[in-house]
């Protein structure tokens, strides 16, 4: 016995010991996870980085990287050949159905800046000059040229020079190019850095909301008078432009849980996101009828529609409607059940009225005639009740009731037809020329 209760001790340490060493193994599992953010000098990298601090703080079995890239559209091609989970795009950037929209981080403006010394008032007065614009692939080139579509500034008539940011405000501050264009945020702080003690103005992108028939994601918008310098402000006024968003999408593939614990990221912890990137604070959820149009990631949408109300709590009202109506209609349909067995019981007890009526004539009786109508009255009864069976106006069972006392009264009118036919065969037995 004693060796028995040993073996089990033993057994249960063994159990709890690769218990133990189980669950240290999956604890130390941790799932990575990569961004494509764009250029490192970029607000979509730097807010990047700062969603992926407070994701890996708050999820310690997930680890987030943030990649430096060279725009929207390599974020996209990663994206689609599964090489990253999550990246920032411009909301005009194509993509196939590999690539589903989690959130909207913050609004891009275009932004020109000229020098000053450029006759440059309007886009379409590029046209002649050089200008700095971002590297091929990017969708900061893709904007441009875009308004340069528009405009009807074509390749042949000014002098485009792909180039990296640093590379272009160097070439404008020494006077290399005329100007340079940009898809940031207002405010952003390298366009600040650029023209804050250089002699450079902005011009206004006008005619947004024809550019928004042509690219849905495109609406007007402003950069605020004194952005980038409160005295002078600059720029002086309020300036049109035109604006879209910047959105972080994920793979379509990716799981649900996992974009779901992001979103958590992105709304819960709002005020820790904030305080790393004041960009953080423009998050906003994308709804199925804005200007967005790839598709949610069942995550994104699982998180937007949690506290959704269900479909009974949506039908309260007209639910407690249906109910009270079918109270009534229930209430209806008891009494008139009630109503139907009270008529089919009255129906019942009256030809049972009607055959002790007819037992009672059949036993005063002493009419072969009369016996035999009574006969008939009584198949008469017995076609009633069974068309009445038929239409469900008696039950089987009181048929059956009707049958057997039917049955009584039936022989009752046989054995009085039997005895008043009886003296009169007698009678002919005993007439002349009947004896044998």
């Amino acid at each position: 016995m004693e060796g028995r209760i040993r073996y089990i001790v033993v057994g249960i340490v063994w159990v709890a010991t690769l218990t133990a060493v189980l669950a240290w193994f999956l604890a130390g599992q941790q799932l990575r996870l990569a961004i494509a953010a764009g250029p490192g000098n970029s607000e979509s990298f730097r807010l990047a980085t700062a969603i992926a601090a407070v994701f890996n703080r708050s999820n310690p079995n997930i680890i987030v990287d943030v990649f430096e890239t060279g725009g929207s559209r390599e974020n996209v091609r990663l994206l689609e050949s599964g090489h990253v989970d999550f990246a920032t795009i411009q909301a005009d950037t194509p993509v196939n159905e590999n690539v589903s929209a989690v959130a909207s981080l913050y609004h891009d403006a275009y932004q020109l800046i000229v020098n000053d010394s450029a006759a440059i008032r309007d886009f379409s007065d590029l046209a002649g000059h050089r200008v700095a614009i971002a590297p091929a692939g990017s969708g900061q080139n893709q904007s441009f040229w875009f308004l340069a579509g528009h405009y009807g500034v074509t390749e042949a008539s000014l002098v485009a020079l792909p180039m990296a940011e640093e590379a272009a405000d160097f070439a404008m501050t020494m006077g290399q190019v005329d100007a340079v264009f940009r898809v940031r945020a207002p405010g952003n702080p390298f366009i600040r850095d650029l023209v804050e003690d250089h002699d450079m103005h902005f011009v206004p992108i006008r005619q947004a909301e024809a550019l928004s028939l042509r690219q849905p994601t495109i609406v007007p918008g402003i950069i605020p008078v004194g952005s980038y310098r409160g005295s002078p402000p600059l720029p002086d006024s309020d300036l049109p432009t035109a604006v879209l968003e910047r959105i972080l999408v994920a793979r379509t593939g990716l799981d649900d849980q996992t974009v779901y614990s992001m979103m958590r990221t992105l709304f819960e912890h709002h005020s820790e996101l904030v305080a790393q990137d004041n960009l953080a604070g423009f998050i906003r959820a994308i709804k199925d009828d804005g200007q967005i149009s790839i598709p949610l990631h069942p995550g994104a949408r699982r998180y937007y529609e949690r506290e959704k109300p269900g479909f009974w709590q949506q039908n309260t009202r007209l639910m407690a409607s249906l109910l009270y109506v079918v109270a009534i209609l229930t209430s209806a349909g008891f009494a008139m059940r009630s109503r139907f067995m009270r008529r089919r019981k009255v129906r019942v007890s009256d030809y049972n009225m009607q055959l002790m009526d007819i037992a009672e004539e059949a036993r005063d009786c002493v009419s072969s005639e009369a016996l035999y109508k009574l006969r008939d009255r009584l198949v008469q009864m017995l076609q009633h009740i069974v068309r009445d069976l038929d239409k469900d106006r008696v039950s089987q069972e009181e048929f059956e009731h009707f049958s057997f006392t039917w049955q009584a009264v039936d022989t009752v009118v046989r054995d009085r037809l039997s005895m008043t036919l009886a003296p009169a065969t007698a009678d002919a037995s005993r007439a002349p020329g009947n004896s044998s």
